[in-house]
């Protein structure tokens, strides 16, 4: 029944016209544990990269205690074709849908940053 309710709620996130600008949507939980000011630079790192890319559009990034239910943030950001990150605060990502991986990106210097992909093993 969640998988079905995944799929129409992504189904549906389609529907809704992209974003021509840089908009970075962001989830957490009051109790993250990070500073506003820790939450600043990562949201800061993440808009310098695709500003430096040439992305315009919609980019989101989940801070994440671990074993948290987004597989209908991870589909509708797949189904509409918009990058995602994931922030890990806890010891293991939270799990994604089939089809999609979390990919460590080694270059932000806390080595908690992981970008949605595809996987190339399904």
């Amino acid at each position: 029944m969640q998988g079905l309710k995944n799929l129409v709620s992504g189904l549906i996130a389609t529907l809704k016209p992209k974003s021509n600008k840089l908009e970075i949507e962001t989830y957490y939980q009051n109790s993250c544990g990070l500073s506003e000011e820790e939450i600043y630079n990562i949201v800061k790192w993440l808009t310098e990269g695709f500003l430096e890319a040439g992305y315009h559009g919609r980019g989101h990034l989940i801070f994440d205690v671990g074993n948290q239910n987004i597989q209908d943030l991870t589909l509708t950001a797949v189904l509409r074709e918009e990058p995602m990150f994931l922030y890990r605060l806890g010891v293991t990502p939270s799990p994604t849908q089939a089809g999609v991986r979390w990919q460590l990106e080694a270059q932000h210097p806390s080595l908690r940053l992981y970008q949605l992909v595809p996987d190339e093993n399904c």
